[in-house]
């Protein structure tokens, strides 16, 4: 029941007063349809006995489904899949117009038993974990800054501290930087990072022992802990717990940790600007390379749905009827 006064009208706000629309329902014969196909229908529709029915139609809306993925196969430790999923309203069309003529009445109601056509090119589309590199596809499927992020998201999360410390010591290792790379970066941070190309030497110059070679001692002030290196245990201010730093690699802190009762291995913070733009040269294909299956691991799917109505239009107005019990078309 609603109310309506000269100052809030709500029946003049939501509908033409004296208009009599058509009474409209359908049935639809299915769901799913293979794109370029029939979709089947039975529509049933009256109208008052003052008013003349026109023509009838179907309207449909369409939409496409995009989702997109790349994972990670440089690292294994840090597990990384970036997916987006985008839905965008395609168009909102006229599918097929039917005359009045074609129904038929059945003592209560006028009836249609029709079809209307879907469109070939809403066929599904999909791109999975292919063995070749297709550029072409990836630009068209994917958007402009994923690659970007993608590889910005994996630098950041191995760079940030050594909670990937395996990762990283494997992508030193097996990852095919070319030695004017490892001397560019030499040149500009002034260090004499190892400039080796092959797996195994580089195995050996990422290194860890048990020989002590020196040692250190922890402070924390206002929440921040700083780690002193210290050459020899006496050096260390009285009073404090001292602890061995063993013989490593020199952008490697391998040192015994009361925490955990055992050697823990850190890169030294002052080298990760080193490996952030070390790594910033590996390439996107290479991050998502699957060394195992010989495949790039993308996964991209386009599929269309159609929102169809059936509608029924009275001859003096123009103005339709329309169906309210509709289902979603998926396109096959």
């Amino acid at each position: 029941m609603m109310t309506s006064c000269a100052v809030h009208d709500p029946f003049a706000d939501n509908m033409e007063i004296g208009i009599v629309l058509p009474t409209v329902s359908w049935e639809q014969s299915s769901v799913t349809i293979k794109a370029g196909n029939y979709a089947g229908f039975k529509a049933m529709y009256y109208t008052s006995s003052e008013n003349e029915i026109d023509h009838c139609a179907v309207w449909a809306l369409s939409k496409r489904t995009d989702e997109a993925a790349a994972t990670s196969r440089l690292t294994t430790s840090l597990s990384y899949t970036k997916t987006i999923t985008t839905v965008d309203t395609v168009r909102r069309q006229e599918m097929a117009t039917y005359p009045h003529s074609k129904a038929v009445w059945d003592g209560y109601e006028y009836v249609l038993a029709d079809s209307f056509p879907t469109s070939k090119t809403m066929e599904p589309k999909s791109w999975s974990n292919p063995e070749q590199w297709d550029e072409a596809k990836f630009k068209e499927y994917y958007p402009p800054t994923f690659k970007e992020e993608f590889c910005a998201y994996l630098i950041k999360a191995l760079t940030k501290d050594s909670t990937y410390y395996n990762d990283l010591r494997s992508i030193y290792i097996n990852y095919d930087f070319t030695q004017e790379q490892f001397e560019a970066l030499n040149a500009k941070y002034n260090v004499n990072f190892p400039t080796v190309t092959e797996s195994g030497e580089k195995s050996d110059a990422w290194f860890t022992t048990d020989e002590i070679d020196h040692y250190y001692y922890v402070t924390v002030d206002n929440g921040v802990t700083t780690i002193h290196e210290i050459p020899t245990q006496e050096q260390a201010p009285s009073g404090v717990n001292v602890y061995q730093v063993y013989k490593s690699s020199p952008w490697l802190i391998c040192r015994y940790s009361d925490d955990t009762g055992g050697k823990i291995t850190n890169v030294r913070r002052e080298y990760m600007p080193y490996w952030k733009e070390l790594l910033e040269q590996i390439p996107f294909t290479a991050w998502i390379y699957n060394t195992a299956e010989k495949t790039y691991s993308v996964n991209f799917s386009r599929t269309y749905t159609l929102n169809p109505d059936f509608r029924v239009y009275d001859k003096a107005t123009g103005k339709a009827g329309v169906t309210s019990d509709n289902k979603e078309i998926s396109l096959n």
